[in-house]
């Protein structure tokens, strides 16, 4: 087998799905744009074990077999590749085994994906923020290891960078959301700002409504800045450039 084939496999995965980080990756030397590829074509196989199920039960399923599909990763119990979903997992396994990425990391991604199957309301932005965490702050994580970031202080701000931009996802997807049944601005927010809930799904934009996204808007772009500090630490050979690509897209 070609051993390239694998992150080739991973590299699709991250064109179709992914098209601003694909091209953002670009800037990183060939090995860490290869091992971006390759985490990315994971979390992407976790987010279709949700999307794609016919119900909860279905989901939490999955998400249970990928769960002891990460044990076969991290204790190199892989098969052989049979197709390109297997041979991007088998890319995947070679990139956390050579920098050393935690398998917690992707234990609480998938703690953050059941907490969709459950949890519809948050009450707070301290338990929104939570979940933004398990869904995204971990990835800036996982990239903090192939872009071999250490300071302590730096990884905070790559978990306060991913948070900025799944509230991002959130703002956009607010009335796409409202009609899943899901409402994740908090529920003290909206009180504060005397939104009703069924206004997420209306056509009329009101004052009340302006601004309550306004008021998230900053908030998410307080994230933004307060993480661009970590930004100087990670390495100048297009690690930097990359993290600071992705920011100025969602941003």
């Amino acid at each position: 087998m070609d051993s390239d084939a694998p992150f080739d496999a991973a590299a699709t995965v991250c064109r179709r799905h992914a098209r601003s980080f694909y091209f953002a990756s670009v800037f990183l030397p060939p090995a860490k744009r290869q091992a971006a590829y390759a985490v990315y074509s994971f979390c992407r196989r976790v987010d279709d074990a949700v999307d794609a199920a016919a119900d909860s039960n279905q989901a939490a399923r999955r998400l249970d077999e990928l769960s002891q599909l990460l044990d076969q990763v991290y204790q190199n119990r892989l098969p052989p590749p049979k197709n390109q979903a297997e041979l991007a997992l088998l890319a995947f396994a070679r990139t956390v085994r050579r920098y050393g990425i935690d398998r917690s990391l992707f234990a609480d991604l998938l703690h953050g994906c059941r907490m969709d199957l459950t949890i519809r309301r948050y009450a707070t932005w301290s338990e929104l923020e939570r979940y933004c965490y398990h869904v995204a702050g971990v990835v800036g994580l996982m990239m903090c290891g192939i872009f071999e970031l250490r300071r302590p202080a730096a990884l905070k701000q790559a978990v306060m960078m991913g948070n900025a931009m799944q509230l991002t996802n959130i703002l956009r997807d607010v009335k796409e959301d409202w009609q899943l049944g899901r409402v994740y601005l908090p529920q003290e927010d909206l009180a504060r700002f005397g939104v009703d809930e069924q206004q997420l799904g209306d056509e009329i934009v009101t004052d009340s409504m302006r601004q309550l996204l306004r008021f998230e808007i900053d908030r998410a772009r307080s994230l933004y800045r307060e993480a661009a500090g970590g930004l100087c630490h990670l390495p100048g050979d297009g690690s930097r450039l990359t993290a600071c690509a992705m920011a100025v897209i969602y941003g």
